[in-house]
């Protein structure tokens, strides 16, 4: 700003800091906001950007700790937002304990916890088998005046289909459901991550019949899943059933099938799929190019020899599937 010379006032000072934040750059932002304390004093809310960005841009419970020491250093006193970030912070990793510490902090300091708060105490007290405490800050919140949304429910349903609760999961979604909230792709995520085949394309129709999903992000997760279940048929599975949708396969879709398969043995039918991906023009993997010329090279009498494609390499690096001349 001083090579520019531009003068900036305090409101666009804060965007800048939030800017940086946003793109994980939280490091230049707490950098930039006490080299400039001199024209800026420092307050809870320009310490408040930075704890936002390691609280929810990139949760690392240990650097929103430090940032929460340096404002006591500098005789910066936190504020309700500053305890909504730090409990937030603890309990997307489960610290039940400094959670619910914060969260007494906070209120005996005057503070009026929000939405967000109670949120996060849903979704701690879950996640650690607290349900009945879980249950008890629903009724808080109702009391508070104010009302549970979908991220309250969500905060339920996640850590219970976590814990394979699918039933007592299924429970919450249907009260949700009754009180008129809608479930989200969230939701229907949490589920798809715990469910076989047969129920995950079930719960695929169900989304798409509530208008909500399923999206490339949806299958690129069950395509991770059913791989590491070993189950490289349901991929395909998966794989046929995303053109249903009217998904057209990304790159990143064919990459993490074909290394998937790959990865199990499928080396042929992994090659179909990647000659296809560079059909579409998709940029090819060095890696797997030198994986594929190795299996075509060990292998060439076999495939020459068998099958409806003869499978050679062509100019070294780029090989296709080529029909059998009859």
């Amino acid at each position: 700003m001083e090579k520019f010379k531009v003068e900036v006032d305090q409101t666009a000072f804060y965007s800048l800091l939030r800017a940086l934040c946003k793109s994980k750059n939280m490091e230049d932002a707490e950098e930039l906001l006490l080299l400039r304390k001199k024209f800026f004093p420092l307050t809870a809310e320009g310490f408040n950007i930075i704890l936002d960005g390691w609280c929810n841009v990139i949760t690392d419970v240990a650097e929103a700790k430090r940032v929460w020491r340096e404002m006591s250093n500098y005789c910066i006193t936190p504020d309700g937002i500053s305890y909504t970030l730090m409990v937030s912070c603890f309990s997307k990793v489960g610290n039940l304990f400094d959670t619910l510490r914060l969260y007494d902090e906070m209120k005996k300091r005057g503070w009026t916890p929000g939405s967000s708060v109670y949120n996060s105490l849903v979704y701690v007290l879950t996640r650690e088998n607290c349900m009945k405490d879980a249950h008890n800050i629903f009724s808080k919140l109702i009391d508070e005046g104010l009302q549970p949304d979908v991220e309250t429910y969500n905060n339920m349903i996640i850590p219970l289909c976590e814990r394979c609760k699918l039933d007592d999961a299924r429970i919450v979604m249907e009260s949700m459901i009754l009180k008129g909230i809608v479930p989200t792709i969230s939701t229907y995520h949490a589920f798809l991550k715990q469910e076989g085949i047969d129920e995950s394309l079930k719960l695929l129709r169900k989304m798409k019949e509530d208008g909500c999903g399923p999206n490339s992000d949806t299958f690129l997760m069950l395509m991770d899943k059913f791989f590491v279940l070993n189950e490289s048929g349901n991929v395909l599975r998966v794989w046929n059933e995303m053109r249903k949708y009217d998904i057209s396969p990304a790159r990143s879709h064919y990459m993490t099938l074909v290394q998937g398969l790959v990865e199990h043995g499928c080396i042929p039918r992994a090659l179909e799929y990647y000659d296809e991906m560079k059909e579409k023009g998709f940029a090819s993997d060095s890696q797997l190019e030198k994986e594929f010329k190795t299996f075509l090279l060990a292998n060439r009498d076999h495939w020459r020899g068998a099958g409806k494609y003869n499978i050679i390499p062509q100019r070294g690096k780029h090989f296709t599937r080529r029909s059998r001349t009859q």
